[in-house]
């Protein structure tokens, strides 16, 4: 899976998916579409030639890069558990960390649910966030984030 060095560099479309970021950015090839898609003809042939046309147009319109399809392409080979795949087996396929304004995150500490700020959580700078945002160390550690320096 690719790191985070370079997050996303727009909101999330839903508002319930403001509080999460995805790890993934850049721009989606015409090349990777090709590879992966040649990918999905090997591992499920008996597909039909309209499902390859409606996938590239979802992934397309979902927003997707390089790196988020092959990890996604390679996710539903791997974990596929029926004869063949839906286009949301494919869509679906994101991965994201959880994100916390200074004000969340001390009601969070207030109620309990997370340690003093700092211990648990530490502020990192995202993109298109006009102030920093509190992430759990542990995906800081696993995405390669940067905290701001206090």
């Amino acid at each position: 899976m690719q790191q985070a060095k370079n997050l996303p560099s727009c909101l999330p479309k839903s508002l319930a998916s403001l509080n999460e970021v995805s790890i993934y950015s850049g721009e989606l090839t015409q090349r990777a579409v090709v590879e992966c898609i040649a990918i999905v003809k090997k591992a499920f042939p008996t597909l039909p030639l309209g499902f390859y046309d409606v996938l590239i147009d979802r992934i397309q319109e979902q927003g997707f890069n390089d790196a988020r399809l092959r990890d996604a392409i390679m996710h539903v080979v791997d974990t596929c558990i029926y004869p063949t795949p839906t286009i949301a087996s494919f869509i679906s396929f994101d991965v994201r960390f959880k994100c916390y304004t200074y004000d969340e995150i001390a009601q969070l500490v207030h109620e309990g649910k997370a340690k003093a700020a700092g211990i648990d959580y530490r502020a990192v700078l995202l993109p298109d966030r006009p102030r920093p945002v509190w992430v759990h160390v542990t995906d800081i550690e696993k995405f390669n984030l940067t905290t701001v320096n206090k």
